[in-house]
């Protein structure tokens, strides 16, 4: 179950040039590429004679040429050229996706072409800013994409997982309060004079108690954004603050497997070396995550699609953003669209 009428992220921008990628999207197989004048193209993986994909292929210029038999494919998805043959047979055009560049992201529309609307990709201005100084990174995750939006909209799973990065103790003990805002889930959690974690420790040189908060913001079909702000105990000088922006873009690829890219935009400490941390340091979290949910996934696999879960407090926010992903996908399912 997947909502069509969305945008999605495709793919980072500087990943797209002369080079044909496959990446599979919501259960379809999409190959993408940008074109000599710097078009980014996206168009079904399939080429209609005899379902080859196309990125196998090999590029002509802009066009794509069938490895399999040489049939020739136009950025428009139309069949240019079959060998030996004058003209192309009906029905031999590709079908293409719409695509928007915004955010340092390549945003693809997978739904109805009509209903594609630019103003409905959300709002990641951070990773586009020129004050704030972002990191980012894709990963290949094998589970369901719920799974990936149930671990950031609780991160309570910091104490536990990422005790050598972001974590301890504080982000599980602090009750978090959720609430529906439309569309919208918002989750909230106060961490007032706790230990910095490793990473902070690091990026600030914090050594004694700081006050801790993030708010998380989750929008459908599964775009979450979570601010985290900290500064020491009593401090009121703004230079001590840490306070960073990440950007979750998630996109499923197919029922059990799904692409992450993050961002994490900074608004303090432009140097190099502490773009370098971060880097490592949100790598090496997120990397941490990876192992923990495509375990789950494969427990799950074994459960079967409804594993009887029991839920805490802590779950209030995965279970409201599951709640309006099913309304929205019953709407689309009844023709109501967006």
């Amino acid at each position: 179950m997947f909502l069509r009428n969305y945008w999605y992220v495709a793919a980072a921008a500087e990943e797209l040039g002369s080079r044909l990628i496959q990446r599979w999207i919501l259960n379809e197989p999409v190959l993408l590429y940008r074109t000599s004048a710097g078009r980014c193209v996206a168009m079904q993986d399939i080429c209609p004679h005899r379902s080859y994909p196309l990125s196998k292929g090999t590029r002509i210029g802009d066009r794509v040429e069938c490895g399999y038999h040489g049939l020739q494919f136009d950025p428009t998805g139309a069949c240019v050229h079959v060998p030996a043959q004058g003209s192309a047979p009906r029905g031999s055009a590709v079908r293409t996706y719409r695509l928007v560049e915004k955010w340092r992201w390549v945003w693809i529309w997978m739904g109805d072409d009509a209903l594609a609307d630019e103003r409905l990709i959300p709002d990641m201005h951070w990773n586009d800013d020129p004050s704030w100084y972002p990191v980012n990174g894709h990963l290949y995750i094998k589970c369901h994409y719920q799974l990936l939006a149930d671990n950031l909209l609780d991160l309570s799973h910091e104490a536990f997982v990422h005790k050598s990065t972001i974590g301890n103790a504080a982000v599980a003990e602090n009750p978090v309060e959720s609430r529906v805002e439309g569309d919208l889930v918002v989750v909230e959690r106060l961490m007032p004079g706790c230990p910095a974690p490793p990473l902070y420790q690091k990026l600030r040189g914090y050594d004694g108690p700081i006050n801790r908060s993030h708010r998380i913001e989750f929008r459908p079909p599964a775009n979450i954004v979570i601010h985290s702000k900290s500064e020491p105990v009593g401090s009121n000088d703004p230079a001590r603050a840490l306070r960073y922006v990440v950007l979750n873009a998630i996109t499923p690829a197919t029922e059990t497997a799904t692409h992450h890219f993050w961002g994490v935009p900074r608004d303090f400490a432009p140097e190099p070396e502490i773009t370098e941390i971060m880097q490592k340091g949100s790598e090496r979290a997120f990397g941490e995550d990876v192992g923990v949910l495509e375990d789950q996934q494969a427990m799950i696999g074994h459960l079967g699609a409804d594993p009887p879960w029991v839920n805490i407090r802590a779950d209030a926010g995965g279970i409201q953003a599951r709640r309006i992903v099913d309304r929205l996908a019953a709407e689309e399912r009844r023709g109501g669209g967006r």
